[in-house]
């Protein structure tokens, strides 16, 4: 009896794992296809590369909705390539913002001089209370916005911090992708040109 409760629940678990991985393999063939498209814009291995920094930079930003336009904007002065940018911006998702938002809001505390654990305290009250809020349909948005007030600053000023590293990180990685893709497009125009299609 034991053992066939045992079987059953681990069949159970193993269904859900599978599950989860067949979710997992859509998502890493849309990733694969999103780095291919930003691998073959036509602008140099520089101009790509910053263009995708300035998505990752925006992508780290607390503001949501408008970092694609954010993003967009930065490629746009930095005359470097808006799709590489707007591809850049899927860096931020809802398997990553946890860690994005928790790494700006950690940065945020620690350049303002904050206790950082009355920070991680304020921090989880604050969640708390927002979702009762949200719960609540006669809550006012005052409420919401008595909460959020404190964290604000902290997310803004750590995402800008976070925004920047990782920025600076996807730079090169990039930069160095497109330049070997770009070489090898290049050695494989050239040499099929003498031949007839």
């Amino acid at each position: 009896m034991v053992r066939r409760d045992l079987r059953e629940k681990l069949s159970v678990a193993s269904d859900v794992a599978g599950r989860w991985a067949l979710k997992l393999v859509p998502l890493r063939k849309h990733l694969h296809y999103y780095w291919r498209r930003m691998l073959r814009l036509r602008a140099t291995p520089h101009e790509v590369a910053l263009g995708c920094a300035a998505g990752v930079f925006a992508a780290c930003t607390p503001f949501l909705g408008f970092q694609m336009a954010l993003a967009g904007a930065l490629a746009f002065l930095l005359r470097v390539s808006i799709p590489a940018a707007l591809l850049g911006t899927f860096v931020g998702n809802p398997l990553s913002w946890p860690a994005i938002w928790s790494a700006s809001y950690v940065a945020g505390v620690w350049v303002l001089g904050h206790d950082p654990a009355y920070a991680a305290e304020h921090f989880v009250e604050t969640a708390n209370a927002l979702s009762a809020t949200l719960r609540a349909p006669s809550a006012s948005l005052d409420t919401a916005v008595v909460y959020l007030s404190p964290i604000v600053e902290p997310m803004i000023i750590g995402g800008l911090i976070v925004g920047l590293v990782a920025a600076v990180f996807s730079y090169y990685p990039t930069r160095q992708a497109v330049r070997v893709f770009q070489k090898r497009r290049k050695l494989h125009e050239t040499g099929s040109a003498g031949f007839p299609s």
